[in-house]
This record gives C-alpha cells, structure tokens and sequence, in this order.
C-alpha cells in the first residue's frame, strides 16, 4: 500500500488543472523505455504525469543521437511501486534535440491503470487541503 510518509507534501501543490482539461502532476519516477525503431533501451526519468501520458527525460544527455522521435511507438516501465506503470504508447512530442518526450498512453495494463488512477486520486485529494502560511520571526519572543 502507498504511504503518504514517502513522498514529499510539496508535489500536492503541483497539481494543477490545464486548458486540456486533464492534470499533470509533476515528479521524478525513473522509467526504462523501448522505442519500436531499435535505438535499444532508454533510462530516463518521468516528468510530470496526467491520465493521457507523461513527459521523460533521457537519463544519459547526448549531443549526437536522438533518443526520441515524434511518432515512435514505444513501450515502457517504471521502477518505483507507486505510480507502477507498464505498457506501450506513442511518442506524440519531442524538444528540439529530442532529449525530451510526451509519451501518450496507447495500452496500460489493469494494474498500471489502477495504480494511475489511485495516484492522480490521490493528489487531487492533496491539492485541496490548504497550505498554511510560515510563521516568521521567533514564536517565544
């Protein structure tokens, strides 16, 4: 089971509501990615996620290769237990030196759609719970 005591209170505050009608909360989950065109294995790193896909990074910066390209197929897994996701999906963007991705979901297993949902729940419960403002200056004084 999740517990609130492994993440950091601060990634509540991430989660925001986009034009697109669909939050992005940001993280870092590792993950490891096979794109469908051979390049072999890419360790990278989960950015943000909403329930239509995520934004990775390579874990390795390159300046001669492309890890990404828009309209790969790929498939993917993360290393963390919560959010768990395993499946396949589409590279729908890539940043100019295609170190960055957005990976829209394609197939995700039943486990990996309840751990999903369960996770986006779950910070949509957090981001309604007010922050209090610091307290400046010594209380006992």
């Amino acid at each position: 089971m999740f517990s609130l005591q492994s993440y950091p209170m601060e990634l509540a505050t991430e989660y925001t509501q986009e034009r697109r009608g669909t939050p992005r909360i940001d993280l870092e989950v590792q993950v490891l990615i096979n794109p469908s065109r051979g390049v072999g294995e890419i360790v990278g790193w989960i950015q943000d996620v909403s329930q239509g896909g995520f934004r990775v990074k390579a874990d390795i910066p390159s300046i001669s290769q492309t890890f990404f390209n828009e309209g790969d197929e790929v498939s993917f897994e993360t290393f963390e237990y919560f959010p768990q996701l395993k499946g396949r999906g589409k590279v729908i963007w890539t940043s100019m030196d295609g170190q960055v991705a957005g990976i829209k979901f394609g197939e995700l297993g039943e486990k990996s759609k309840t751990s999903l949902d369960e996770f986006l729940r779950l910070f949509k419960q957090l981001s309604t719970i007010p922050v209090l403002p610091a307290i400046e200056g010594n209380p006992d004084a």
